[in-house]
């Protein structure tokens, strides 16, 4: 199929996502439910999730990197070609859509998995919306714009940490130590112990994304980018796969959202939640319109919630916080319209 066709990176990438569908099904995590959860009715719980899965996931992080284990610099988030505009652009469209659809993108694959007709209506935009910005007729237009925006940085200064010259598993392990103070203050965590339990399962695959990537991945022959957990970007790879029979890349991204999709499917099945659902007519436009707007979103910002949301925070990548505020902010526009004209 490919060149560098690597079994243990395929076979691992496949369990890991497997894993991340089951949690993910299971707990039903999602990124626009802990901000409107929050905003609307000031419920915690996704919100402590969330937390539990960036902390665990920055912890796991910076000791790989601390420990010179994974070279968490050399991966994509770490860019040296600051591309703020579509990291802050691109999350803004993400956000907008991802409320306009109802759920993040993680959240729209698991739903997919679990027989949701207007999950899959999006999931289709997604995707096809995502492999047009990232390989079709909007790469070019969302090359030269990245191009014209973009900024020079110094290789040590592409993290939080590089720029305020702190070593980066110290910086790391208080923002996670900051993740589990906020749980701790923000409502009763005992309330839903599953569901903070779920998020640190989650932060846990990442590390393991990493660790998988960083150190079974590579070998003398061919070197791997190290990466992790990542819905956008392997769903427009995916796509690409089957429409036109190219691969990109190692198959990392293949194999994990094939183990998700299947994760999820398997667990929804198990437990009695798989079910066909149609879309209710009125919310068809919503659902193409929002997966459009979330695939091209996530492609111009590098990833989706899950991919700059939390592994990409995970590696303090500025280019990630800069992603990250703009999907917050998409978010919030969307909240703030609802709220006036409700």
């Amino acid at each position: 199929m490919y060149d560098e066709f690597n079994l243990w990176l395929a076979a691992g990438a496949f369990t890991l996502g497997a894993f991340f569908g089951i949690v993910c099904q299971r707990s039903r995590f999602c990124v626009v439910a802990a901000l409107s959860n929050l905003v609307l009715m000031r419920d915690y719980r996704q919100l402590h999730a969330y937390l539990a899965a960036l902390g665990v996931a920055l912890a796991g992080t910076g000791l790989l990197e601390w420990g010179q284990w994974v070279d968490v610099a050399a991966s994509s988030y770490r860019n040296t070609s600051l591309n703020w505009f579509g990291a802050l652009g691109g999350g803004l469209i993400f956000g907008v859509g991802a409320m306009l659809a109802g759920g993040c993108a993680t959240r729209t694959l698991i739903r997919t998995a679990e027989g949701n007709i207007g999950a899959l209506v999006t999931l289709i935009a997604f995707a096809l919306v995502g492999m047009a910005t990232l390989f079709g007729v909007l790469d070019a237009p969302r090359g030269w714009l990245s191009q014209s925006t973009s900024i020079p940085l110094e290789s040590t200064a592409t993290s939080i940490a590089g720029l305020l010259g702190l070593p980066q598993g110290v910086l790391s392990l208080s923002l996670a130590l900051v993740c589990v103070l906020a749980i701790l203050g923000l409502g009763d965590w005992r309330e839903h112990r599953r569901l903070v339990a779920a998020g640190a399962l989650i932060g846990l695959a990442v590390a393991l994304g990493w660790w998988l990537t960083g150190v079974v991945g590579q070998d003398e022959f061919s070197e791997v980018a190290p990466a992790s957990l990542s819905i956008a970007g392997p769903l427009a790879r995916g796509v690409t796969y089957l429409t036109m029979g190219q691969v990109t890349g190692t198959g990392f991204a293949l194999f994990l959202i094939l183990g998700v999709v299947l994760g999820a499917f398997a667990s929804a099945l198990g437990t009695g939640g798989f079910h066909w659902i149609a879309p209710a007519s009125n919310r068809v436009g919503a659902y193409l319109g929002g997966g459009a707007l979330m695939g091209a979103g996530s492609m111009m910002a590098g990833g989706c919630n899950v991919g700059q949301g939390i592994t990409g925070l995970a590696t303090l990548a500025i280019q990630s916080c800069i992603a990250v505020a703009g999907i917050l902010l998409g978010m919030l526009l969307v909240l703030w319209k609802m709220q006036r004209t409700a």
